[in-house]
């Protein structure tokens, strides 16, 4: 389900941030981007106002020319990226933490947010990280919330169960990492089986890359140089399903 990956930083990104932070719905948002359709994304356990997270909304906003939105889904109660030793802490940082923010939560959080802005745009697609995939999963899944949203991407999911790959209505597409303690082989088996027999679903493996690598990646050229293609490979996946 979720193991040290989920609670490693990766390499801290240079970036200045293009957007701003403004309440939709009673929720803290980051937005960046003025296009008429909507890319919703759910976080890591990181939060909306890491800066990796929105180096990463800025690239699809500019790519997608889409308004990009990360909603706060932890009430200002993300674990903080900057904790020394996190990975070492982590049954007494995300054990407690998840039990305060369980996924079942941010899966209502989501569904809120979408009900809010799904007049206000064009088309809506959503893209999850780890913990945030699984709401992806939920809402493609949802009879009334797959029959809103156009398209989906998963990257480096936690969370999800094999019954899951069946109830999936959408497109998406599964942005892997090669070693993933939470997206195992088994697992991934499963939903390429299904998602693939149905037409659905696109698998995408980076060579090098572990759980996280998207917003997370370590500092080596050749992770870097897979994180990009990933984010390009997300881009023209949601332009393909505007």
């Amino acid at each position: 389900m979720s193991g040290p990956c989920c609670l490693d930083p990766g390499a801290k990104q240079t970036h200045q941030a293009r957007g701003h932070v403004e309440q939709i719905g009673g929720i803290n948002t980051y937005k960046t981007g003025q296009g008429k359709s909507a890319i919703v994304i759910f976080t890591d356990v990181f939060g909306y106002s890491f800066i990796n997270i929105q180096k990463v909304a800025d690239s699809f906003a500019e790519g997608v020319q889409a308004t990009v939105l990360i909603p706060d889904l932890f009430n200002e109660d993300c674990i903080d990226p900057n904790t020394p030793n996190l990975r070492e802490k982590m049954m007494s940082i995300l054990t407690p933490w998840l039990e305060k923010h369980p996924v079942t939560d941010a899966c209502t959080t989501g569904e809120k947010f979408i009900t809010t802005i799904k007049e206000q745009y064009q088309s809506i697609q959503v893209i999850g990280t780890c913990y945030g995939a699984k709401i992806v999963i939920h809402l493609l899944a949802h009879p009334q919330f797959s029959s809103i949203i156009k398209a989906g991407v998963a990257a480096h999911p936690s969370f999800l169960v094999k019954e899951e790959a069946t109830q999936i209505k959408r497109p998406i597409l599964f942005l892997c990492a090669e070693t993933d303690q939470s997206f195992t082989s088994d697992l991934r088996q499963t939903f390429e089986k299904e998602l693939s027999s149905n037409g659905l679903g696109t698998f995408i493996e980076y060579p090098g890359t572990q759980h996280g690598f998207l917003v997370r990646p370590h500092g080596s050229a050749d992770v870097s140089q897979q994180r990009d293609k990933a984010v390009q490979d997300a881009i023209q996946f949601l332009k393909k399903n505007l």
